[in-house]
């Protein structure tokens, strides 16, 4: 107890540097509290943002797919099918640990212009509407039409793609008997109603060559409801749709083996033997139809599965899938949201990054600041401390006491400023600053910035607050313990 009440009495005797110092704790707290409450944010922001709104905490692709990019992949380059998705998905679902899945179809489709003019082009994604709906609830707004029904073909165009075919091909797209031009890009609104589009022709990219066009009509326009500039260039359509665009069996369909006869005929560089009817008349007994069922690997129908998980990691959860596929002889393969979108990921991560980056700066700076003003200080009391050692304090009281004099104004001045900053994470989300700008929202934790304090940020903050303090006072304290009784006399 005697150590504490002299150091709260030096601490009393010397207010001006003790406000000094404790100014930089309290400062420095308060910067750290902060720093940590935006980081958690973006944190959380983020899995709302993309996790639970548009990719699931890990993607399955195919085991031949080589790029992790599968979502925003370059122009033309195809997701590689996803065979036996039955299999594939029931080891999925059989894991305690995976909280639902949801297979999709996703590549990109050329939007074909009828009269004369350029194409446009969008990512597609293949859903099933109501699966879709359930697996990411509300995280798509509809501002006119409506989803499809169960069994129902059409498209749901964001503003994102209404923008960017409008760009491409000059034309504008809404659901039938829909006239507000305010859905459309600014440069779009002038047009007539009679020359707004209510269908459209996609076309799909095949590595075979099977890719077929469909005309389809546009069923609703809206927006997602985070990163809209980033996920709105993805459009949705029905699975069936999607399948006939990309060229792969409808469920309603089946392959059919040919005899030996017709892959004769049709192996043959005879013209007249190909125009001459022969690959129908071939024996029709011959002509067997194949089941196009998932898990025989017959009809590659989806592209990927998004998984959400009950917990842990997004890298813990693919690598365990991984290895599930590999006990099950699968042709798939897992990986983590952020290598699925790319450069939005490692965006997304360099962010974060860079506020764990800023958050430790402080922390260095508020060090360096402590230690400096500390070592001045205990040079100033040489005086004072050269008596203390002349009647009779050894070198490890004078230490323990320069430690507990910084231990106290940690514990208040480092106190409030904790207190101060918890306050302020609470205040700034009622302040409703927002932004439509993508990468702000990635730091925000969406279109409101929203700082988060969880209780175990808090015990980090006053843990962080220890290290620095501790570390800071080593070098003070182990100069004060080395003033003698004739550096005091030789200073005055």
């Amino acid at each position: 107890m005697l150590i504490w009440r002299l150091a709260w009495r030096n601490l009393w005797r010397h207010r001006g540097r003790s406000l000094v110092v404790g100014g930089i704790l309290f400062l420095g707290a308060l910067l750290l509290t902060f720093g940590n409450g935006v980081v958690s944010g973006m944190e959380q922001g983020l899995r709302k943002q993309v996790v639970e709104t548009f990719t699931g905490d890990v993607v399955v692709a195919s085991a031949k797919q080589q790029d992790d990019n599968v979502f925003i992949s370059m122009m033309g380059k195809e997701i590689e099918p996803l065979y036996r998705i039955g299999a594939v998905q029931a080891a999925i679902d059989s894991q305690p640990w995976v909280k639902a899945s949801l297979p999709i179809g996703k590549n990109m489709a050329m939007a074909l212009h009828e009269s004369e003019g350029n194409p446009g082009y969008i990512f597609l994604l293949g859903v099933d509407f109501a699966k879709w709906s359930a697996f990411f609830p509300g995280s798509f707004d509809v501002k006119a039409g409506k989803l499809p029904g169960p069994g129902e073909p059409g498209l749901v165009l964001p503003t994102g793609a209404i923008e960017q075919l409008h760009q491409t091909m000059g034309q504008a797209f809404l659901p039938e008997g829909v006239f507000d031009t305010s859905l459309l890009p600014e440069k779009a609104r002038r047009i007539p109603s009679s020359s707004i589009r209510r269908e459209i022709v996609l076309m799909g990219f095949s590595n075979s060559m099977a890719a077929s066009d469909l005309r389809m009509d546009v069923h609703a326009v809206g927006r997602f409801r985070a990163l809209n500039t980033i996920w709105g260039h993805f459009a949705l359509a029905d699975i069936e749709s999607y399948r006939s665009v990309q060229g792969y069996l409808r469920q309603d369909e089946k392959a059919v083996e040919l005899s030996d006869d017709q892959k004769n005929v049709m192996a043959s560089d005879d013209l007249d033997a190909l125009l001459s009817g022969d690959v129908a008349a071939a024996d029709p007994a011959k002509a067997t139809a194949v089941d196009s069922s998932d898990d025989d690997g017959v009809d590659p129908i989806w592209n990927l599965v998004l998984v959400k998980l009950h917990g842990g990691t997004a890298e813990d959860g693919a690598k365990r899938l991984d290895s599930v596929f590999d006990a099950r002889d699968l042709p798939a393969r897992a990986m983590p949201w952020h290598k699925a979108v790319g450069v939005i990921g490692s965006l997304a991560l360099l962010i974060r990054g860079a506020l764990l980056g800023f958050v430790g700066l402080l922390f260095v700076v508020a060090g360096i600041v402590i230690a400096n003003t500390l070592a001045m200080s205990a040079l100033e009391r040489t005086t004072e401390i050269g008596m203390m050692r002349a009647v009779g304090a050894t070198r490890a009281f004078i230490g323990r006491l320069m430690l507990s004099e910084t231990a106290v104004l940690a514990a208040v001045f480092g106190g409030l400023g904790v207190l101060l900053g918890v306050a302020l994470v609470a205040v700034v989300p009622l302040l409703g600053i927002t932004t439509d700008n993508d990468l702000l929202q990635m730091m925000y934790g969406g279109e409101v910035f929203h700082p988060l304090l969880r209780p175990q940020d808090v015990l980090s903050c006053f843990l962080e607050l220890g290290l620095v303090v501790a570390l800071a006072s080593l070098y003070p304290a182990k100069l004060a313990a080395s003033i003698t009784p004739l550096d005091a006399i030789a200073r005055e």
